[in-house]
């Protein structure tokens, strides 16, 4: 698909630059958090506790920037055909949640994940794109104080379920006015690791996806 291809190719020298970026806030995090450790005095530690705050929130700035150009190439070019094994169990569940509390249940009427986005390999139950969908809308919305939609909500209780507890500060635990851009793109595989570069995995993903 030749469309596609030239979109990944043409948004390439951005993506890798950010994954860069991404790996640099890494270590100036790590180093933060040391010089934090550090402080001596009241003042010491307000000042430290400001920079170690910055490099999260320009963390998760870049890791958000990630997701929105993984979206705008499901948005763009995915051409799904059927939903996954995994995606229709669980929407099944969902379904049947809502028909035993249809009191409680904030979904009105069938639920159902965008089709658009059942693209990818599957994350637990869920398709690559639709983590992505949720993750940059998360992204998009964090500053407005109020719960995200069902979709995205579902999404998140399912990374939380399966990582109920990650390392290194990572959460799926949605609370109002904070990030989870940069957890989001841990469960993707797209974190730099011994094995691997998050920018290699990232690609590789969006050309399995979008059939390139």
């Amino acid at each position: 698909m030749e469309d596609a291809r030239l979109y990944i190719e043409r948004t390439a020298p951005a993506v890798e630059g950010l994954f860069k970026l991404l790996n640099q806030y890494d270590w100036q995090k790590m180093d933060a958090l040391v010089t934090l450790m550090k402080s001596k005095t009241r003042s010491e530690l307000d000042a430290n506790k400001q920079n170690f705050s910055s490099n999260d929130i320009a963390r998760e700035v870049i890791a958000g920037s990630i997701l929105q150009i993984a979206y705008v190439a499901f948005a763009s070019y995915a051409k799904p055909q059927v939903k996954s094994d995994n995606a229709l169990h669980f929407e099944s569940e969902i379904n049947r949640l809502i028909r035993e509390n249809p009191n409680r249940a904030r979904q009105k009427g069938k639920f159902s994940l965008p089709m658009q986005f059942c693209v990818g390999r599957d994350i637990g139950d869920l398709p690559l794109g639709v983590i992505v969908f949720a993750g940059r809308n998360q992204y998009n919305h964090f500053y407005e104080n109020k719960r995200l939609c069902v979709i995205n909500e579902l999404v998140f209780n399912h990374l939380h379920a399966m990582w109920p507890a990650p390392e290194n500060g990572l959460s799926f635990d949605l609370m109002p006015g904070k990030l989870f851009s940069y957890s989001v793109l841990a469960a993707l595989g797209w974190l730099d690791e011994s094995n691997s570069l998050g920018y290699e995995v990232y690609t590789r993903d969006l050309s399995y996806a979008l059939h390139i």
